[in-house]
């Protein structure tokens, strides 16, 4: 296929009524990397959820886990320190900043990277609606009892999340290189 994201059969999936509910799912599943753990969110907010994905990450990263983390400026400009990145990169955590802001008008600025996925391994992938924020698990009221849904697939679909996480953090680091193998990534067993 053209965008290196075929359809896939042999996935198992959990759909989370809210974030309140994928939450402990999602640790559970970073608890268990092995490999690889990829992140790319629009909003990242230190808080309940993100601080504790991040314990969980830092002890992976000292355990030989590769970790990756993809965030997007505007969506997490008023949340992160604009230095986080480069925090994260001490940590041992290999990040990269979707689309920094550049105080010029620009079109490219509407350009954003609004995708919010959590991959372990190749093996486990979750998405949906919710950003690594309180108000996502309702750790905290901002605009009432906040629902957003997300799934969790286990199988060979999670390869697609693989390649389309691999694809942007190449657009990230402005490589692009579509002979990169990407096959060590894949759960293929």
């Amino acid at each position: 296929s053209r965008a290196s994201c075929p359809v896939y059969g042999n996935t198992q999936t959990k759909y989370y009524a809210l974030g309140d509910d994928c939450f402990p799912d999602m640790l559970e599943a970073l608890e268990q990397a092995e490999q690889f753990i990829f992140l790319e969110y629009f909003i990242l907010e230190e808080g309940q959820f993100w601080n504790a994905i991040l314990e969980v990450l830092e002890r992976k990263v000292q355990q030989g886990v590769e970790v990756r983390v993809i965030y997007d400026d505007i969506g997490s400009i008023f949340t992160l320190p604009a230095t986080f990145n480069f925090l994260l990169e001490q940590k041992g955590i290999k990040c990269r900043v979707f689309n920094r802001l550049v105080p010029v008008l620009s079109l490219r600025q509407n350009n954003r990277d609004h995708r919010k996925y959590l991959i372990v391994d190749g093996k486990v992938a979750f998405t949906g609606g919710i950003n690594l924020a309180d108000e996502y698990i309702n750790a905290y009221d901002r605009f009432g009892h906040w629902k957003d849904n997300a799934i969790r697939l286990k199988g060979d679909a999670v390869n697609n999340f693989t390649v389309m996480f691999l694809q942007m953090w190449d657009v990230c680091v402005k490589k692009l290189d579509s002979d990169f193998d990407y096959s060590r990534y894949l759960d293929t067993g």
